[in-house]
């Protein structure tokens, strides 16, 4: 801490000099961000480091006022750490934070930053809860924006979509009132991303990332409105979230990744939707076949994933 309000104060610096000294910021922010990890982890090293929480996030402050992609983006990871360690009572922060994590969710130039920033939101989504809220309108905004974007580089794309999932389980039946803008874009999306006919490899690797996004985002908001009074407002979408299941099981080219992921979300769609969802389930075009193929996987993820979403259908079909 000492090392980086050091190289903070440094004054009259050649461009070469400022350079090495963002370097510095950068890995100086790298190295607390290891050290948050590592005493954050255990209860008494993490009551000491707490005592020092308000110092450092006025340092992360200071980093962002340097102009440097590295070391905002070090200082982001950094203070996503510290909100994981620090958990609800990180939310004191969030009103001196908020504005710098709304300018580099626009940070469409420096887009690694905009990608780590996003990473954030989420690990903010898990530390505050539903304690977010009150910066939700924002965030959805420029997530949803920075979706539609044709300017932001192609690699910010699928954390944007698992970042809609983060919020709607932080959230829960809170997420009602972004329900629509963000179904209408997931739906658009994977009528985009259901088919990879034609693609090379790097591509098809790509567009699987970019399902696994997808699905994420699904299967956080059916998680996020479980047990709530409002669950029938997500009825309407059942049939096209089947259908797009349906489509990408079909194309027989999805990863491990998105097999388990998709899997997971023939689950949720049942565990919240029970009775409305289990005549969905029984007509769609590959949901058994799916399932069963997930069920004889020699992953143990998918297997695991499988066997949990086989209950949650057969409670709905039998309910």
């Amino acid at each position: 801490m000492m090392e980086l309000h050091k190289c903070l104060e440094a004054q009259n610096l050649s461009s070469d000099e400022r350079e090495k000294q963002s370097e510095l910021i950068g890995l100086l922010c790298g190295c607390l961000q290891v050290i948050i990890q590592k005493l954050g982890s255990s209860e008494p090293t993490k009551y000491v480091f707490l005592q020092y929480a308000d110092q450092i996030m006025g340092l992360f402050y200071r980093v962002f006022a340097c102009r440097n992609a590295t070391a905002h983006e070090e200082a982001m990871l950094a203070i996503g750490a510290l909100a994981y360690a620090i958990g609800a009572d990180f939310a004191k922060y969030m009103p001196e934070f908020y504005r710098f994590l709304e300018m580099d969710l626009q940070n469409f130039e420096d887009y690694q930053v905009c990608a780590v920033t996003v990473g954030v939101v989420g690990d903010l989504c898990r530390a505050l809860e539903d304690k977010i809220l009150p910066y939700c309108d924002g965030i959805m905004t420029q997530l949803l924006k920075n979706l539609s974007s044709d300017n932001l580089h192609r690699s910010v794309k699928p954390p944007l979509f698992s970042c809609i999932g983060d919020i709607a389980l932080a959230i829960g039946e809170n997420f009602n009132k972004y329900l629509m803008y963000a179904m209408n874009t997931l739906q658009l999306a994977s009528e985009l991303y259901a088919h990879t006919s034609g693609f090379d490899d790097e591509m098809t690797e790509y567009i699987n990332s970019l399902r696994n996004g997808i699905l994420e985002a699904y299967s956080g908001i059916f998680q996020g409105f479980k047990n709530s009074s409002k669950t029938q407002l997500l009825i309407p979408y059942a049939p096209h979230i089947l259908q797009f299941l349906d489509s990408i099981y079909m194309e027989k080219d999805m990863d491990e990744v998105v097999m388990k992921t998709a899997i997971g979300v023939l689950g949720d769609l049942a565990d919240t939707l029970g009775s409305n969802a289990g005549s969905l389930i029984q007509q769609s075009l590959s949901s058994k076949e799916f399932l069963d193929e997930c069920l004889t996987s020699e992953d143990h993820l998918i297997k695991e994933s499988a066997e949990w979403a086989k209950l949650a259908i057969n409670r709905a079909i039998s309910v």
